[in-house]
């Protein structure tokens, strides 16, 4: 989906707003007072909620692909160091994006529109796929675990970045200006513990 540049304005205000007020405050009236439109305004943008739902399902599904496909195809890296940098890719981006954070670890918020659900579904799946061929290329390869199954290497990982992002999230301090809790930090000592428990010390790890 391509966005005009008010249409990622209205995104951008959106997360702001369920960012801030939670789904209840998330209404066309108060997204519009956030960037100053008329209702009528940000209904030529988007005809309702749900438009904006998907639109957003269909950013956070094209980010997540195009980050996969990047890191894929990077070279002089075996498998495992792929895992490395999608995990703290994503550490970082959510570091630096936080309302993108809030949105896509809310459990009700595409619920409410069955075309955004899909989209994020088929997001999950996707990624979730590609991952695991990650892990497979690993095994054969040689850098990761060959008994270990591949589709609970990848259960490992999503479900540690998920626990490890909430606790985050929880400590962290709106109000506070100071040092803040960092989930990179946090991301990082997990990976070292992870990587012990899926090296695969038998052979010689591909470069």
């Amino acid at each position: 989906m391509v966005l005009t540049g008010r249409q990622q304005q209205i995104l951008d205000a959106s997360m702001q707003v369920i960012e801030q007020d939670g789904l209840r405050g998330f209404t066309m009236r108060n997204i519009a007072q956030r960037i100053g439109f008329t209702d009528a305004a940000l209904y030529r943008h988007f005809p309702d909620k749900g438009a904006i739902l998907q639109a957003l399902a269909s950013h956070f599904q094209m980010i997540t692909l195009e980050n996969l496909e990047k890191i894929r195809l990077t070279p002089g890296v075996n498998a495992l160091q792929r895992l490395q940098l999608f995990l703290k890719g994503r550490a970082m981006e959510f570091e630096g994006n936080r309302r993108m954070t809030s949105m896509l670890f809310s459990e009700e918020l595409f619920r409410s529109d069955g075309e955004a659900l899909n989209l994020n579904r088929i997001t999950q799946v996707a990624r979730a796929y590609q991952l695991e061929q990650m892990v497979l290329e690993g095994q054969l390869e040689g850098s990761i675990r060959a008994d270990l199954p591949a589709q609970h290497l990848v259960l490992l990982l999503m479900g540690s970045m998920r626990l490890m992002v909430s606790t985050w999230k929880t400590l962290l301090d709106p109000t506070s200006e100071g040092d803040q809790p960092s989930l990179v930090t946090t991301v990082e000592a997990f990976w070292k513990t992870f990587e012990i428990l899926t090296r695969d010390t038998s052979k010689k790890t591909a470069p």
